[in-house]
């Protein structure tokens, strides 16, 4: 039941926030690459770096080649949701923007995980 119901929720935010306008933007503070850890997500997605650009994000991950682009994003206050396919799935990510990381949460058909991010130092 309780996996119905998230799923349900998970479809029917995604239909509202997808037809809301693209035109986020993430604040200068937050721009640049953030590594992240998910530790109940399945083995190979647990870790990578997710990059925030003004208007996208792109994740890459540690044990896994490719880069996974956002489809949309929506950016209010203190708060990034976004949404990104990986392995032919929609994943929403649901993240708390704070200077030193960000904290959330990750969902999808079989499941959730949380989320940290601490921000990479850029090179000089």
């Amino acid at each position: 039941m309780k996996n119905k119901t998230l799923k349900l929720f998970l479809a029917i935010f995604v239909i509202l926030v997808g037809s809301v306008s693209a035109n986020a933007q993430i604040k200068k503070t937050y721009i640049g690459n953030w590594s992240f850890t998910a530790p109940t997500a399945p083995e190979e997605y647990m870790s990578g770096v997710i990059e925030l650009k003004n208007d996208s994000v792109i994740m890459t991950f540690t044990n896994v080649p490719d880069k996974y682009p956002s489809n949309w994003i929506k950016v209010r206050n203190d708060s990034l949701i976004f949404e990104t396919i990986i392995d032919y799935e929609a994943v929403l990510f649901s993240l708390k923007l704070d200077k030193a990381h960000i904290t959330g949460d990750a969902v999808w058909s079989d499941g959730e995980t949380e989320m940290v991010l601490t921000k990479k130092e850029s090179k000089q």
